[in-house]
């Protein structure tokens, strides 16, 4: 018999919708089915198929991007998290979470690098807080780009404990080397350049068989006696060591020593130094001078210390040091200039630096003044808003660092502050 099949329904959903996949054979459109022509018996056999119906392309792809957004936002939270709970100053490494520390009786100071670019060098205590495995707290000595705060290197250089000295100093001689000494004992120099510190107790002192028993006390010397260690040996002998020199000096050789100043000598050299008078017990009219001065040159030996202030000799008004045959020469840098309570942080051939009270008044605010050492002329002022106590300084590329008790202040020549560097 022909087949006369004008409309075929689905036997499982009555839908006539349907695809021809090959001859007499049929898939439902609407549910999948897939039946089939039987010519004999004109039957419609079907096979359910229940495998998952595909989705709307677009739709599919919206699903996907909510499951991938989902997925990478519990990622990101995972990360961000842990990191709100680490101290500033904490490292999480392998697990290991640092603990926040403090520096205690540490001193900080300033060098100009080889390009002339300020560096901070910080060596003291650091007492760490936390349950640390490895005992962190100790003495350490720490390197920081004054102008970006960033920290180059921190090295642990020795052990901690209260009932020591806890003394920590710093000190740069004037042919650049840098020098430290933890608690009266131990010498280092520091490689400013590769940020490390160089344990030198024992060899900078190996071409002197009177110190051969060992340091049993090491200072540096008062800035009056020169550019020198004082020492006190395992034997208990006082000594000065003058390492630009390499030699050593007792007490009475360096008392010895201070005729030879005032001795003049055909093509002698001298050097130029530059100090402010002291108040004048016979002249207490006289204002505070900043005086600029030659002298003959200790070239790195035992110096002779000058105290300007005026005198009355035999009726006669003269400048103290002048008397002695001391001083070579002297000026009056800046006639008519007034000062309260000034100091010196730096000087060279070019420019003075000076720290100096805005007013007489108690605990005025300091004005930081740059002064050209050849006429005098103020350079530049910069006003410290409040009254500190100022140390020293530095000359780099663009200006001058100047070392108070807790912080530096990077200043351009132009008087403007670039920088005020604190430990965090």
């Amino acid at each position: 018999m022909a087949k006369q099949i004008k409309a075929i329904k689905c036997p499982h959903c009555g839908s006539i919708g349907k695809t021809e996949i090959k001859a007499d054979h049929f898939i439902c459109s609407s549910c999948n089915t897939e039946y089939f022509l039987d010519n004999d018996d004109i039957n419609i056999n079907h096979n359910i198929n229940y495998n998952t119906p595909q989705f709307n392309t677009g739709g599919g792809k919206k699903v996907g991007l909510i499951i991938g957004s989902v997925v990478a936002a519990f990622f990101v939270v995972a990360l961000i998290v842990p990191l709100l709970f680490v101290g500033k100053k904490s490292n999480n490494l392998n697990g290991y979470v640092r603990p926040e520390f403090n520096w205690y009786s540490q001193e900080q100071l300033a060098y100009a690098d080889k390009n002339g670019h300020p560096i901070v060098v910080v060596f003291g205590a650091r007492r760490y807080s936390g349950n640390d495995d490895e005992n962190e707290t100790g003495t350490y000595i720490s390197f920081y780009d004054l102008i970006s705060d960033k920290e180059l290197k921190t090295q642990k250089i020795g052990t901690f404990s209260i009932s020591n000295s806890n003394n920590f100093k710093l000190k740069q001689f004037s042919n650049g080397d840098l020098y430290a000494i933890a608690n009266k004992t131990t010498i280092y120099k520091i490689d400013k350049e590769n940020y490390s510190p160089i344990d030198v107790t024992q060899s900078l002192f190996k071409n002197h068989t009177a110190l051969a028993s060992g340091i049993a006390n090491a200072e540096f010397a008062y800035d009056s006696n020169g550019e020198a260690f004082n020492l006190m040996t395992n034997e208990g002998m006082n000594v000065f060591f003058f390492p630009l020199i390499d030699k050593i000096y007792t007490k009475d050789e360096m008392s010895a020593s201070q005729p030879a100043f005032e001795k003049k000598e055909i093509n002698e050299k001298l050097k130029t130094q530059y100090r402010f008078s002291l108040h004048s017990d016979d002249y207490p009219e006289e204002k505070i001078q900043l005086f600029k001065y030659t002298m003959k040159d200790n070239e790195g030996g035992p110096d002779y210390y000058v105290h300007l202030s005026w005198m009355n000799y035999r009726g006669k008004k003269i400048l103290n040091y002048f008397l002695w045959d001391v001083l070579r020469s002297y000026t009056d840098l800046t006639p008519g200039r007034v000062y309260f309570d000034p100091k010196i942080l730096f000087s060279d051939n070019d420019y003075v630096v000076i720290a100096t009270d805005k007013t007489p008044a108690d605990k005025s605010p300091t004005n930081i003044q740059c002064i050209d050492a050849k006429n005098g002329k103020l350079v530049f002022s910069y006003p410290v808003p409040t009254h500190e106590n100022f140390h020293d300084g530095i000359r780099y590329k663009d200006g001058f660092v100047v070392r108070a008790g807790s912080f530096l202040l990077a200043i351009e020549m132009d008087g403007k502050l670039i920088k005020e560097f604190k430990l965090r």
